[in-house]
């Protein structure tokens, strides 16, 4: 009986721990998907100092600066919430690599995300800032899903096998996913995101030649990467749904990644045809950050099994 009540007294706090720390998660992709809002409807320098907005603490009635003051707020809670999960991470769950650290590495990269921010808006937006600021809110992105993920346990994860080459794919996928967004972030930054008028080819073309454009080129890059990643994702599936009866929890992570990412691919289409379309711009980056979190979840499970870690 005592027993009994010493697990109901633990199995409380680790409850709230592991649904506070998925809040965390959830609010970062919200935010992440707030700050494209405000790169796709120009109003990256709707306050153009920082941190106050025209030199006072709420923003001028102005739609830009509206949107704007919106991402700051969403970036202030985010940064609570971390540091509300950094603090119960350190204070209850010290001996757990897979939380502390995480939880350690978020708060290391959020003060240099802040410092970007005002980076961001102090060098007018220059897109290689643009594109750092997002790499780093994927990366804090990236921390805080690990930090769920083993807070909370997923069940059926103890009774699936994995094999290193499997991880090692997915771990080769993790980068080419991150540099797939952030140099998104670039062609948006540049300009370059109707540089080629049509889809799938570039002006007819189907590889840049000399007299390409520095847009188009980008534009370019940006699709070829999105080739690379998409077959890389390929094989993942094949080779998640060929074991399907052995590892259902990594099968349905792999059917989330993989429509999302065709989600994402024909959401890209779309924006060509319909001419960027705001709604159609800000969507494209939302499935982009759910991309990402259905791939470093899914390699985070499959490295848990693979190194028996006991998150």
């Amino acid at each position: 009986m005592a027993a009994t009540n010493i697990e109901a007294a633990t199995a409380g706090p680790e409850r709230l721990f592991g649904r506070f720390s998925l809040l965390t998660t959830v609010w970062i992709w919200l935010l992440i998907v707030v700050g494209g809002i405000v790169r796709v409807t120009g109003s990256g320098l709707g306050c153009p100092d920082w941190p106050l907005c025209y030199g006072q603490v709420l923003p001028p009635p102005e739609t830009t600066s509206m949107i704007e003051f919106s991402h700051r707020f969403v970036a202030g809670i985010g940064g609570l919430l971390m540091l509300g999960t950094v603090i119960m991470a350190w204070r209850g769950y010290r001996r757990r690599p897979w939380i502390v650290g995480p939880a350690t590495l978020m708060i290391v990269v959020l003060p240099l995300q802040f410092v970007l921010g005002a980076i961001v808006v102090y060098t007018e937006l220059e897109p290689l800032t643009v594109a750092i600021h997002l790499g780093t809110a994927l990366i804090i992105f990236a921390a805080s899903i690990v930090l769920t993920l083993a807070a909370n346990r997923p069940a059926g994860l103890a009774h699936e096998t994995y094999s290193p080459r499997y991880l090692t794919l997915l771990l080769a996928a993790v980068p080419l996913l991150f540099v797939l967004l952030t140099t998104g972030a670039v062609v948006v930054g540049e300009g370059a995101s109707f540089a080629c008028p049509d889809w799938p080819l570039c002006n007819g073309q189907l590889l840049p030649t000399g007299q390409t454009t520095f847009p188009a080129l980008l534009q370019m890059i940006h699709r070829l990467a999105v080739v690379a990643v998409g077959a890389v994702g390929v094989w993942v599936a094949v080779v998640t749904l060929r074991g399907r009866a052995a590892r259902p929890l990594a099968a349905r992570w792999t059917l989330v990644l993989i429509g999302l990412f065709l989600a994402q691919a024909l959401i890209g289409a779309i924006q060509i045809w319909l001419h960027l379309p705001t709604v159609w711009r800000v969507l494209h980056l939302g499935v982009a950050a759910g991309v990402w979190a259905a791939l470093i979840g899914l390699t985070t499970l499959v490295y848990f099994r693979v190194r028996h870690v006991t998150a």
